[in-house]
C-alpha cells in the first residue's frame, strides 16, 4: 500500500466525526509536543534566568506526549483524553497570557484556542471550550492582576483591545468554518450511507441482496470462534412464474414484497432476496428444531396470507432447512449449495412444505 493510498482512506474516514477527532488529537498532541520540545531547548539555550518558563514548556512537552501515546494506543477513552488535552493546553496558554512574552510574543499563541476547540470538539463543545480563553483575557486585561503581567508595561489599551477582537474573530471563524464543514459532512454522510444501503439492498423487497449476503457470510466465518452453529433456510415461491402470468408483474410484485415482510418479521434472522421468487434466510447459534419451527412458522403464514385486490388468491413456499458448522470449510458457495440441495428435495416432496436436509 502506497502513501497515496493511505493518504486517500484517511481523507475518506475523516467524514467520520469521531476518526476526525480521534485522528486530530494524535496530531495535535504530536505537534504540541514537538513545539514545545524545541521552545524549551531555545528557551534554556538563550535564557537560562526564566526557569519557570523552560519547567512549564517541559511539563508541556510531557503532557501532550503522553496524550498522544495514550491515543494512539489505548483508544478507548478518547472523548476522556480530548477533554483532559484541551484543558491542559487552556492552562498552558493562561500561563502563557501571564507571561506574556517579549513585546506580547506569547499572545499570539492563544489565537490558536479557538481552532484547537473546533478542530478537537465540534460546533457546540469547541464553542463552549473557546470562551473560557477569552474570560481569561478578560479578567487579566481589565482587573488588578493586569499589574502582576510580566510585560504589562509594553500592552496598551489599544493592544488589548486589537487581541481581544481578533481573539473574537478567530471564534467566528472557527465556529463558521466548523458549522460548514459539518453540514457538508453530515450530507456526505447521508448520501454515503443512502449508497450503501442501496447497494446492499433489493430494490424491490428492501431486504439484504446477494452482495450483503456475500458480506454476511464472511462475517460469520470471520468470527466462527463465537458461533456454534449455522442455519439456513433456502424459500421458494411455489408456482411464481404462473402468478405473474395470469395476475401481471404489479401483483406479483405485491406478493414477494408481503412475503419478505414475513420473512422479516423475525429480528434474528438475515434476510436476503437471492434473486426471483426466492429467499434466503440466515441464523447464528440455532438447533435444528428451532430451525424447522421458523420455517414452518413462515410456510404457515404465507400460506395464511390474504390480499385485498385478489380475494381469492392463494400463495405457498417449499422451504428448504440446512444446519451446518460454522469451521474452516465454512463458505458462500458451500453454504448457498447446502441451502439449494434442501429447498430442491422440498420441491420434490410436492411443494408447501419445510425440509431438513443432513
Amino acid at each position: 500500500m502506497n502513501s497515496k493510498t493511505i493518504f486517500n482512506k484517511i481523507v475518506d474516514r475523516l467524514v467520520d466525526d469521531d476518526f476526525r477527532r480521534a485522528f486530530s488529537l494524535i496530531l495535535l498532541s504530536a505537534l504540541l509536543s514537538i513545539v514545545s520540545l524545541i521552545a524549551f531547548v531555545a528557551h534554556i539555550t538563550h535564557d537560562t534566568e526564566s526557569l519557570l518558563m523552560a519547567w512549564v514548556l517541559l511539563g508541556a512537552f510531557v503532557f501532550a506526549t503522553s496524550i498522544f501515546f495514550l491515543a494512539l494506543f489505548v483508544r478507548k477513552y478518547h472523548s476522556v483524553y480530548r477533554y483532559i488535552f484541551i484543558a491542559g493546553v487552556v492552562a498552558l496558554f493562561t500561563y502563557l497570557a501571564y507571561d506574556g512574552g517579549p513585546y506580547g510574543f506569547f499572545y499570539f499563541w492563544i489565537l490558536l484556542i479557538p481552532a484547537f476547540s473546533f478542530i478537537m470538539f465540534g460546533i457546540f463543545e469547541g464553542l463552549i471550550c473557546s470562551i473560557p480563553m477569552f474570560v481569561v483575557l478578560l479578567v487579566l486585561f481589565w482587573t488588578p492582576l493586569f499589574d502582576y503581567l510580566k510585560w504589562s508595561s509594553t500592552i496598551t489599551e489599544d493592544f488589548k483591545l486589537r487581541m481581544l477582537e481578533v481573539y473574537l474573530v478567530c471564534i467566528v471563524l472557527g465556529f463558521v468554518s466548523e458549522l460548514l464543514r459539518y453540514v457538508n459532512a453530515k450530507r456526505l454522510k447521508s448520501a454515503n450511507e443512502h449508497y450503501e444501503f442501496v447497494s446492499m439492498h433489493d430494490f424491490l423487497t428492501n431486504v439484504a441482496n446477494q452482495t450483503y449476503l456475500a458480506r454476511y457470510l464472511n462475517d460469520v466465518y470471520e468470527k466462527r470462534s463465537e458461533i456454534s452453529s449455522f442455519g439456513c433456510l433456502f424459500i421458494d415461491v411455489d408456482g411464481f412464474k404462473l402468478v405473474n402470468d395470469k395476475y401481471g408483474h404489479l401483483f406479483g410484485n405485491t406478493v414477494l414484497i408481503k412475503i419478505a415482510e414475513i420473512l422479516s418479521e423475525d429480528k434474528s434472522a438475515f434476510v436476503c432476496r437471492w434473486g426471483g421468487d426466492e429467499f434466503v434466510i440466515c441464523f447464528k447459534n440455532i438447533d435444528e428444531d428451532l430451525l424447522v419451527r421458523i420455517g414452518e412458522k413462515y410456510r404457515a403464514a404465507v400460506s395464511a396470507v390474504s390480499f385485498e385486490e385478489k380475494p381469492h388468491f392463494h400463495i405457498t413456499i417449499s422451504v428448504g432447512a440446512v444446519l451446518m458448522p460454522v469451521d474452516d470449510t465454512f463458505n458462500f458457495n458451500h453454504v448457498l449449495e447446502l441451502a439449494d440441495s434442501a429447498n430442491r428435495r422440498a420441491k420434490n416432496k410436492g411443494k408447501d412444505n419445510v425440509t431438513l436436509v443432513d
